[in-house]
């Protein structure tokens, strides 16, 4: 990207990079502090599981919780309801032992006792909604322009693990404020827990096409959907982005920043297909315009500038929605085309401009408005990293979804290329699509997440029980009949595939998945199995994406003391089973499917073992288990004996 494709008159790269880098430092800072809290708590719960698994003196010493305790509380603005109360004004403190450690749900019995086994195997969960079947397999989009902090805890408390920012809703500090809210309802979650909680964010970046903000919050509350704008009336179309949502009769928003330079007096710019303004004056963030052709104005309409305007290079609100992302810690944006070749180069070099070439970048693609039968998307497979799928709105309601070639085609490479796929069924949860057997697959199997939104519409739950009936029928059928081929060098593939086979074989509830990257998890996941896919891992990245693929969860474990690669293993093993027995995932007797590294020096894991769980002597049976070897070598594996 060329500096002449995103300046305007008196502005450069440097000027812009330097600008947007900081005053989005400090935006970040808050969602930092929060971090870091998490990652404090995080580091507490693990001590004093392992305090009660393994005794006080496996490898830390438990008076550091305390001191973390005191860190977490002097050091971090958490409120006070999230940590609780009790936590904040000291009174979990305990004298146990001649040592102070911190009261935690982890110090609980993993046989639930607290309610006097009145409700044996059930737990009573403290949400407003119940959950669906499908909790894992959904990406919640949240949205500033509508209440959903007060539903982050029940989300997460329900299990779902992905959630979505539209970048070009709201302000960046409006922005901010929700991922603060997520992060904090994260902790709330991780302390009733008593394991770290950790979700995934997609940032959906800003259009490069211009289009209208959204109206103002006066306008919704009263029930207007559209302006009516009058011939002669002047206003102004500005590109400030404090009116991203708050549109009136007096200020438009356009995402148009560098397309101001190309405007001239007296030019004519297209709102929809009915507005027509004239510009009056050229000022440095708006235009002064007066209403040429009145009519209807509505929210997100796309915007016409004159021809001499370089609209189909980069944005400056594109550029504003990476540096933004990349300073708060989100991992995955999404593009909202596909674009061309060209395009995304364009795009590409622009990240890499704004230091941000780090992201994993996304597509937007609309299935059925797909046309033809040769394949206009398949050099998108292997440019893009993941691919947002949406729907185009039926012109008779209800109509039957259809797909040409390319767009079946278009599925089953990205399917193939086991890349994330998000699908958005609105259309068909409100019933206006109907779904052809002959695209169950492209439409209930191949997806990893469902966007839904934070705000339902209706409460039927539709398309959740459609999925979760016509899943539980191919998915089995899939695994068994789609041709199969390893092209993996290493086995990894057909590791993959005999995992998920014995998981349904012996109908485990839960596939736990040790190791430091996330390659195995992403096979795993293309085989889709109905067992849960817990990821344990140190690896700090991990977090910001791998609940993107089909039915994972990750259970973080990060810890600064140096341990041989068995011990390491095992502790990590007993951790995972730990939290699958709290969180009532694994029961008495339920198979559980264990896939570690048995060589160490080794990035990928090479073994499987189908466990039985014992929710009283797992530990015990880890030790014995995972690394066969000679009974007096096992004492440096566990310290079960300590007093």
């Amino acid at each position: 990207m060329s500096d002449g494709e995103v300046d305007t008159p008196g502005v450069n790269m440097e000027s812009i990079i330097d600008n947007l880098f900081t005053r989005l430092r400090i935006i970040a800072v808050d969602v930092e502090k929060v971090q870091r809290a998490k990652e404090l708590l995080g580091s507490m719960q693990r001590r004093t599981t392992f305090m009660q698994l393994l005794g006080p003196g496996d490898d830390e010493s438990v008076n550091k919780a305390d001191s973390d305790l005191m860190l977490l509380h002097n050091k971090f603005s958490i409120n006070s309801n999230i940590l609780g109360n009790n936590v904040m004004s000291g009174e979990t403190v305990e004298e146990e032992n001649g040592e102070e450690i911190s009261e935690d749900l982890c110090q609980v019995a993993f046989e639930e006792d607290r309610w006097h086994s009145f409700f044996p195997g059930f737990e009573i969960l403290n949400t407003p909604f119940a959950s669906d079947m499908i909790e894992n397999r959904k990406c919640v989009e949240l949205s500033v322009l509508q209440i959903c902090e007060r539903k982050l805890k029940a989300y997460l408390l329900n299990g779902v693990r992905c959630f979505m920012l539209n970048l070009f809703e709201g302000t960046q500090r409006d922005n901010q404020v929700l991922m603060v809210k997520l992060r904090e309802a994260e902790i709330s979650v991780s302390k009733e827990f008593g394991f770290p909680v950790v979700s995934t964010i997609v940032a959906k970046l800003s259009p490069r096409y211009q289009y209208t903000g959204a109206l103002s919050s006066q306008f919704l509350q009263n029930g207007i959907k559209f302006i009516e704008l009058e011939k002669g009336y002047k206003l102004n179309l500005t590109v400030n982005r404090e009116y991203s949502d708050r549109c009136s009769m007096n200020n438009i928003y356009v995402n148009a920043r560098f397309l101001l330079g190309d405007v001239q007096e007296f030019d004519f710019i297209l709102i929809g297909e009915e507005i027509q303004l004239v510009v009056q004056c050229v000022c440095a963030d708006h235009l002064n315009c007066c209403v040429a052709s009145g009519g209807k104005l509505y929210a997100h309409m796309p915007v016409m500038f004159p021809g001499r305007c370089h609209r189909f290079h980069v944005s400056y609100e594109e550029l504003e929605d990476l540096t933004f992302a990349r300073e708060v810690g989100i991992n995955v944006v999404v593009s909202n085309i596909v674009g061309t070749p060209a395009y995304l180069q364009n795009l590409e070099e622009a990240m890499a401009a704004m230091h941000c070439d780090g992201l994993r970048l996304y597509a937007r693609v609309v299935l059925n408005e797909i046309q033809g039968c040769d394949g206009e998307l398949n050099w998108s497979i292997k440019g893009y990293d993941g691919f947002l799928v949406e729907l185009t709105a039926p012109t008779m309601v209800p109509d039957i979804m259809h797909l040409c070639p390319s767009a079946e085609c278009f599925m089953q490479l990205a399917y193939g290329s086991k890349k994330p796929i998000l699908f958005d069924p609105g259309y068909i949860d409100e019933q206006k699509l109907r779904v052809d057997p002959a695209h169950y697959f492209y439409t209930f199997y191949y997806p990893d997440k469902f966007v839904v939104p934070c705000q339902h519409k209706n409460q039927t739950r539709y398309f959740s029980l459609l999925q979760d009936a016509i899943f539980q029928q191919i998915a089995p059928v899939a695994l068994a009949n789609i041709p199969y081929c390893d092209h993996s060098h290493t086995g990894a593939d057909s590791l993959a595939h005999a995992v998920v086979t014995a998981s349904l074989e012996v109908h485990g509830v839960a596939i736990v998945v040790i190791g430091v990257t996330t390659r195995m998890v992403q096979k795993i996941a293309h085989f889709r199995p109905q067992a849960t896919i817990l990821f344990v891992s140190h690896l700090r990245s991990a977090e910001d994406y791998v609940s993107l693929y089909y039915n994972v969860t990750m259970l973080s474990y990060r810890t600064k003391f140096i341990m041989s690669h068995q011990r390491n293993i095992f502790r990590m093993a007993i951790y995972a089973l730990a939290y699958l027995i709290k969180r009532k995932i694994a029961k008495q007797s339920d198979q559980v499917i264990l896939l570690y590294n048995n060589e160490e020096g080794t990035s990928f894991p090479e073994r499987y073992l189908v466990y039985k769980v014992d929710t009283v002597h797992f530990a015990l049976h880890m030790a014995e288990t995972l690394f066969p070897m000679a009974k007096d070598e096992k004492n440096s594996l566990r310290d079960i004996d300590a007093p």
